[in-house]
């Protein structure tokens, strides 16, 4: 039996494979519904349109039936509720198109800009420390990636050489990033075909149905740390979590707090002085956030800017047009236009947070 924490990340599991179903039938009764001269005229016969479809709907289903799984298995978070699925089928559809962000060589064009500017601002900033390290045999730079959603980022921060912790706040992009943690030794161990049910704007007749292996790479079990399932504010609100870190990775991650002035402060908090801040991201804030959940405040990048130049010398700043989590073969996509700034912790205590 799931934790009741759980029932709602089931429910929209379940509410997904509803919807799959239905729009199965939708696509069927229509084709079916063809005139003999009006099938005539079709590329793709009406009856292998369907099959194909079918064939990948089961496939989300079976990677679906593994998430479910781990969501069984888990313990509820230690530091209290944590944020749940926004619309039902649309926060599954959004999980499985965030695997092929982070984990298909299809979404390595997407991600790419973004984690390479990532990279390039802690190797600027951390690589003669790591070296150091290495040569006198001590720990390694450590690195904070707060909002990791599925863990590519936290992957490949890693794999170069660094120490890091990880959370992600948001229960299905979690399990999402412990399938790939857990079961991902194999590359292409799961098959997916998460834009079966995006029959508009399509190119091509069967783009909808295009396979996407996942992982890209090899995760050998134990090889990826385990992000805490939590939020940023609550998990790092300690004492003993102050400058407890040489950086801090945002991706994504800075719209989604409840409350952006504690985030910020959070950072601060937990990023020793001399320390970094790189993030990428748009500013579009995390709408689920309302009266009710939270004090979620819609901040201008003029605004946002003045709160963390509180804590932090913003060193570079540029604007960014980027995609996320869309579906690179459709006709129809949104753009972001995203802030990236790289910044250096000043010695300004960050008050209220961790006891201070």
């Amino acid at each position: 039996m799931a934790a009741h924490w759980a029932k709602g990340h089931l429910d929209a599991i379940r509410t997904y494979r509803d919807h799959s179903k239905r729009e199965v039938a939708r696509v069927k009764r229509n084709l079916e519904g063809l005139s003999a001269d009006d099938q005539a005229s079709l590329v793709w016969k009406a009856a292998d349109q369907i099959q194909a479809m079918e064939e990948a709907v089961r496939a989300n289903f079976e990677c679906l039936d593994k998430i479910v799984e781990l969501i069984k298995e888990s313990k509820p978070p230690a530091h209290g509720p944590v944020s749940g699925p926004a619309d039902g089928h649309k926060a599954v559809q959004n999980m499985l198109q965030l695997l092929v962000r982070e984990w298909t060589q299809e979404g390595e064009v997407e991600r790419k800009e973004c984690h390479e500017r990532i990279h390039a601002a802690l190797d600027g900033h951390l690589k003669p420390q790591l070296e150091s390290a290495r040569a006198e045999g001590k720990p390694p730079p450590r690195v904070l990636v707060p909002g990791s959603q599925m863990g590519r980022l936290l992957y490949e921060v890693c794999a170069r050489g660094y120490d890091c912790e990880a959370c992600e706040a948001r229960p299905l992009p979690y399990f999402g990033g412990e399938l790939v943690r857990r079961h991902g030794a194999q590359i292409g161990a799961h098959r997916i075909q998460p834009f079966a049910l995006n029959t508009c704007n399509r190119f091509k007749k069967g783009d909808h149905v295009r396979v996407t292996p996942v992982p890209d790479v090899e995760v050998p079990v134990g090889s990826l740390p385990t992000a805490a399932l939590g939020d940023l504010i609550k998990l790092y609100d300690t004492a003993p979590s102050r400058g407890s870190f040489d950086a801090v990775a945002t991706a994504f991650t800075l719209d989604t707090s409840s409350n952006i002035f504690r985030f910020i402060r959070t950072v601060a908090h937990v990023v020793r002085e001399g320390g970094l801040w790189v993030n990428f991201g748009p500013l579009c804030y995390d709408s689920g956030h309302d009266e009710a959940r939270g004090s979620s405040m819609e901040l201008s990048w003029e605004e946002l800017k003045h709160a963390v130049s509180h804590f932090f010398e913003v060193q570079e700043e540029d604007f960014v047009d980027s995609f996320h989590a869309a579906n690179a073969e459709s006709m129809m996509q949104i753009q972001y236009s995203c802030v990236y700034f790289k910044a250096v912790r000043k010695a300004n205590p960050s008050l209220g947070i961790g006891g201070s």
